[in-house]
């Protein structure tokens, strides 16, 4: 009797007691996931680039103070430059023969016979001239290499009505003169050794 009161009771307890509230955790907070950057490497290009020394240019060095001017030369500057060479040739010629008053004229002859410049008396057919005066050195040369006189110094001939003196002037002309025949041989050849020391390097 007294087992059944107390299981009695005991039920009616459980059937009366107020339901506890199960307490709720509150909600966690999200937390924004930040996005993963990778760190940053150096640039490979910089560091493969060669650092440039800077030298200070020695006085000794021709290269420290040279420019070159590769730029090519104008076809009118190099027409210019020969009128002007040709002009000054022409000049020196004239005032060789108008400084002589035994010098009748004067031409200045490539090896291959052309004229280069000329001072002539009138009459004379320049491109003939020049062709006479480069077959003349060519036999000249010839002879003195048959007789064994060696390199040509000049070529003379003399005529009723003066001289013809071939003499060379630099490595790649000759100058022609003519002269009257009561010129004494030793003051034309040395006035001639003057003009030439004038005109060759108006060749180079």
């Amino acid at each position: 009797m007294f087992l059944g009161n107390f299981l009695k009771r005991l039920t009616g307890a459980f059937h009366t007691a107020p339901e506890l509230p199960i307490p709720k955790e509150p909600p966690k907070e999200s937390v924004p996931k930040e996005p993963f950057l990778a760190p940053e490497l150096p640039s490979t290009a910089e560091n493969t680039e060669t650092p440039s020394l800077e030298l200070p240019p020695t006085e000794d060095s021709p290269l420290s103070t040279a420019t070159f001017n590769t730029e090519p030369i104008s076809p009118i500057i190099l027409e210019e430059k020969i009128m002007i060479n040709v002009s000054m040739l022409q000049d020196e010629l004239q005032n060789f023969v108008s400084g002589s008053s035994d010098v009748q004229g004067a031409a200045l002859v490539s090896p291959d016979g052309l004229a280069l410049a000329s001072v002539l008396p009138g009459g004379m057919d320049e491109e003939r001239t020049a062709a006479m005066s480069a077959s003349m050195l060519s036999l000249g040369e010839r002879i003195c290499r048959e007789l064994a006189r060696g390199s040509v110094d000049r070529i003379v001939v003399e005529g009723e009505k003066g001289y013809g003196v071939l003499v060379g002037c630099g490595a790649d002309a000759v100058l022609l003169v003519l002269a009257n025949a009561t010129v004494k041989q030793g003051l034309l050849f040395l006035e001639i050794k003057r003009a030439v020391s004038k005109i060759a390097p108006l060749l180079a």
